[in-house]
């Protein structure tokens, strides 16, 4: 389903300010992030993450997805409410499929993946396409680049695709029923 229903998208956005700043600072302590990064979000909800992330980080580039496509201008709203002169010329909106992401192989130095995993399948507590989607997080992560995520279904059948991907994870936090995660991809030897 491409889009969210109201009341899915009245519980991602609000208090998203709040549930960002605490994402940012749990971030900022489990991570760094390398000078002129490209970064790439899953999920944008309102795209509060990805403003308190440009201002905290000034990232090269931020790619801030969403498959629902009133989702996407929900967050160009909230954004040109704080950016009345037009969106920061380093932010683009767009729609992607966390399935087949519309990216190169290796273009990305951060991927953010917040409490959206689990849309990856037909049904919340359907794990099977959730795979895929980490497969395309793996394309196109940079060697060395790290996933952030956190997630409140298939927590532990995330961390062992992780795992058996050789990725390193770091900074996991569990907070009531949610748990993130930073898991940094292996470098390529050769």
């Amino acid at each position: 389903m491409a889009e969210m229903n109201a009341i899915s998208r009245f519980f991602v956005n609000r208090s998203a300010a709040r549930r960002s700043r605490r994402r940012l600072r749990w971030f900022q302590a489990t991570a760094e992030v390398p000078p002129s990064a490209v970064c790439l979000e899953i999920g944008s909800g309102n795209g509060e993450f990805a403003d308190q992330f440009l201002t905290a980080f000034h990232p090269a580039r931020y790619v801030a997805t969403d498959l629902d496509p009133r989702q996407l201008e929900e967050a160009r709203r909230h954004l040109l409410k704080r950016h009345e002169s037009g969106l920061p010329a380093t932010l683009e909106l767009r729609p992607a499929d966390m399935t087949a992401l519309p990216f190169s192989d290796a273009s990305f130095d951060v991927v953010f993946a917040f409490v959206c995993l689990h849309h990856a399948g037909a049904t919340h507590r359907d794990f099977s396409r959730v795979p895929i989607a980490l497969g395309e997080i793996d394309r196109v992560l940079r060697d060395g680049g790290r996933l952030a995520y956190s997630e409140i279904l298939h927590q532990e059948a995330i961390r062992a695709w992780l795992v058996k991907h050789r990725y390193e994870l770091s900074g996991v936090e569990r907070r009531f029923r949610v748990e993130s995660v930073v898991a940094r991809k292996p470098r390529t030897v050769g």
